[in-house]
């Protein structure tokens, strides 16, 4: 990193070589660094995705005698948890911090846009209210838990998501209707109602899984996306990659690492707080269990790990399995098995071992390795230069 950050005065200029985000400075590299580029190609597989997961799957299953499509409200639950997982790379991909508390930011935003639905019912102001209280939140809690590193910052973080937890659970049930959870959401729609949620964005009956909340979903990851690649690629993205790989020498160039680490845990909890608003607006239900136990923290981790960390949208491939195979393989009937329902967790572990076993850089770092392979090396698989925590935190 010594080679990409320069320091002038305790001032961080960038330097003359391409940054390289741990892809080799290539012409396909520097492509995707720039920003219209991330933003049309983002673009350009939103507006297929509902199309490929509900209706092709659809059709394919139909053909071999297995449900494998996905249903309407799918292609929004991806959205949602990748806008999350994007902002949860910041920090455990590039910063090399593991959180285990996220679920604090994305369920105190679900809670805070259910409960501020009640008095303005803006989808908009949901998601504003919602995204200002994580950020709010993630101040305190990341000023104590940044003081420490390794396990006992992830302990840290595990210990303020569950307070939160156990406080909405009991003490807090007066305002988070405690394990009956929170059901009196008014989200109407778009435009003081006008355009209802589940309404379709076409007439065309092919295309019924585009509809508002997706499009309103999609609008907002392309935004993520967009923010994502903005700080990913900008001289504060570098010492947050800088920080992942030698804390120690960053803090012998003068940078204060305290202040950035917080950054990248304030930010990270903003994409967190963006997701928890959006989700209820989504599912029109918050329970405690659902945003804020630990299990929903864990549930991040796996998903930044598989899709694969130290890329902007390698986490999204990992919301895209979890999900898929939370709400599609798990209705799956095998002649042999039988349904496999609540099994689909340990359906889940089996896909998360046999990837993270066979590529360790997770869906995202396969792609890279294979596209690599076909252009005869020199990619992003054999580059020393990838963030010291594009194997899911853990330094070789």
């Amino acid at each position: 990193m010594s080679d990409e950050v320069a320091t002038d005065g305790g001032a961080v200029v960038e330097s003359e070589e391409p940054a390289s985000g741990g892809s080799g400075g290539s012409a396909l590299s520097r492509l995707r660094e720039r920003d219209d580029f991330v933003v049309v190609a983002s673009a350009a597989a939103l507006v297929v995705f509902p199309f490929l997961l509900v209706d092709v799957l659809g059709a394919v299953g139909d053909v071999i005698g297995l449900s494998i499509g996905g249903y309407t409200g799918l292609p929004s639950l991806v959205l949602i948890y990748g806008i999350i997982v994007i902002g949860f790379n910041l920090l455990l991909g590039y910063t090399g911090l593991l959180s285990f508390g996220h679920a604090a930011f994305f369920g105190s935003a679900a809670y805070s846009a259910a409960l501020f639905s009640q008095i303005v019912p803006s989808p908009l102001l949901m998601v504003v209210v919602g995204t200002l209280v994580a950020t709010l939140l993630a101040w305190p809690i990341g000023f104590v838990s940044i003081r420490r590193s390794g396990v006992y910052f992830a302990v840290l973080t595990l210990t303020f998501g569950q307070a939160l937890y156990f406080y909405a659970l009991g003490p807090g049930s007066w305002l988070t209707n405690g394990d009956n959870g929170f059901s009196n959401i008014e989200a109407d729609g778009l435009f003081l109602g006008a355009l209802p949620f589940d309404a379709q964005l076409t007439p065309l009956p092919i295309l019924d899984s585009y509809t508002v909340m997706y499009g309103f979903a999609a609008i907002a990851m392309l935004v993520a996306i967009w923010v994502g690649n903005r700080i990913i690629n900008s001289p504060y993205g570098l010492i947050f990659e800088a920080l992942g790989e030698n804390e120690e020498r960053v803090e012998f160039v003068g940078l204060n690492v305290f202040r950035y680490k917080l950054m990248a845990f304030v930010i990270s909890a903003i994409f967190a707080g963006v997701g928890g608003a959006l989700f209820v607006i989504h599912e029109q239900y918050i329970h405690p269990t659902t945003g804020l136990y630990w299990i929903q923290s864990g549930d991040f981790v796996i998903m930044t790990v598989l899709g694969g960390t130290g890329s902007l949208v390698g986490p999204v491939f990992g919301a895209l399995v979890f999900e898929y195979v939370a709400n599609v393989v798990s209705g799956v009937s095998l002649p042999a098995i039988g349904s496999i329902g609540s099994l689909w967790r340990f359906v889940l572990g089996a896909v998360f071992v046999t990837i993270v076993w066979v590529f360790p850089r997770g869906i995202y770092g396969a792609f890279a390795d294979l596209a690599a392979l076909v252009n005869g090396g020199g990619g992003e698989g054999g580059d020393s230069t990838d963030p010291a925590a594009t194997d899911g935190g853990e330094r070789e």
